[in-house]
């Protein structure tokens, strides 16, 4: 119906490097990211953001339907938080505080990425209950209730969305994908089609969280591999 926007989909957790050993991820990942039916993904490697601009500028160049918008997976010293719309890196090792504030200044959304799981690279439920409550320009934008790995775990997504709701934080998702295969398996749900559309429904905590877990044979892949959530 006129006048009424589509329904969009944003995967806001995609590493274009991978595990940044094989040259040939990143061309694998645009491929299948150019092939999703994605209307935004953000490209947020580990406190790096080079071949997520070299990536978003092919696209943009190539004029490919799917928006890619550069961002980071930073790690603080209290667990890693995804930066959207990036225009430079920021630095690792500082609070998740200090790093939340770092993003909004570059006008950029800042997510708490795998929020509440039992390891150093999740920050806890009393830090981001505390920061929801602090300084408007170190507060988080949003939580990341669906991760197709920590959402295995009993009760996780349900505390998340819970904490979201009493902090009045945006509910998103993202696949972390490290590979083409996992590209798109879980997804941010949003109205319009538009990196500004995604940006104004995250400020404005008018986004959902969808999407699968990982397939079982992919978890042990990963464990034989050493890789955790965020890796």
């Amino acid at each position: 119906m006129d006048g009424i926007p589509p329904l969009g989909s944003a995967d806001l957790h995609v590493h274009p490097s991978g595990d940044a050993a094989d040259a040939r991820t990143p061309p694998a990942i645009y491929a299948a990211l150019r092939a999703s039916d994605l209307q935004v993904a953000v490209l947020a490697d580990h406190d790096r953001v080079d071949v997520a601009q070299e990536l978003a500028a092919r696209s943009r160049d190539e004029r490919i339907p799917i928006k890619l918008v550069v961002g980071e997976e930073i790690t603080t010293c209290e667990g890693h938080l995804l930066g959207v719309g990036l225009t430079a890196r920021v630095p690792a090792g500082l609070s998740l505080a200090e790093t939340v504030g770092a993003v909004h200044e570059q006008g950029g959304i800042a997510v708490v990425a795998h929020p509440l799981l039992p390891i150093y690279a999740a920050a806890s439920a009393d830090l981001l209950v505390e920061l929801a409550h602090g300084d408007r320009l170190c507060r988080p934008d949003g939580l990341e209730a669906m991760h197709p790995l920590a959402a295995w775990l009993p009760g996780w997504r349900r505390r998340v969305e819970k904490l979201a709701r009493r902090c009045d934080y945006a509910v998103v998702g993202g696949s972390d994908a490290h590979d083409a295969r996992s590209v798109g398996r879980a997804w941010t749900g949003f109205c319009g089609d538009t990196e500004a559309a995604l940006m104004a429904a995250i400020r404005g905590r008018e986004t959902w969280a969808e999407g699968r877990r990982y397939p079982v044979q992919d978890i042990f892949r990963r464990r034989r591999s050493g890789a955790a959530p965020d890796q």
